[in-house]
């Protein structure tokens, strides 16, 4: 049978953006993605009766996103501070301080880690096409599709 868990095998990144860095990164399991994108938005919603008004307030949470993808996926790494102090990437004051072009390339290797779409170490071989696409192909056989509008006042 096919193995449906993640690799726990860390993948071993050179750093273009700092020659001689490197970063240790493992992919996320199902679980924590689903809690990274808990965490990617904030919803709240309030409704007054008597006025039969409501409002909702959304808020990105990009910060907590990447404190969390940094402390799950950075497995190792030999990056240092100006006082030669190894960063702890589970510690937000850390993955803030980080100089912008190292934290975005890091953010981009763990978000390109996780592309479904690229290939796994724990699978043989890459999918060639998308679900989605089919689905698409799919609806779109069957005509639009029908939205219903919901007034939250009267």
């Amino acid at each position: 049978m096919p193995r449906a868990t993640v690799s726990t095998q860390p993948q071993l990144e050179q750093l273009k953006s700092l020659p001689e860095g490197w970063v240790k990164l493992r992919r996320m399991s199902h679980g924590e993605m689903l809690h990274r994108q808990d965490l990617a938005m904030s919803m709240q919603m309030q409704a007054d009766q008597r006025t039969r008004k409501a409002s909702m307030d959304i808020k990105q949470m990009q910060t907590l996103v990447s404190q969390f993808e940094f402390s799950v996926c950075v497995v190792d790494h030999n990056l240092e501070d100006d006082n030669s102090r190894k960063l702890d990437f589970r510690s937000p004051v850390d993955v803030s301080n980080l100089d912008g072009r190292v934290g975005a390339e890091i953010a981009s290797l763990i978000e390109e880690m996780h592309d479904w779409e690229n290939e796994l170490p724990n699978s043989s071989t890459k999918s060639t096409t998308s679900s989605s696409a089919q689905d698409e192909v799919k609806l779109a056989d069957k005509g639009p599709i029908p939205s219903k509008v919901v007034s939250l006042s009267s």
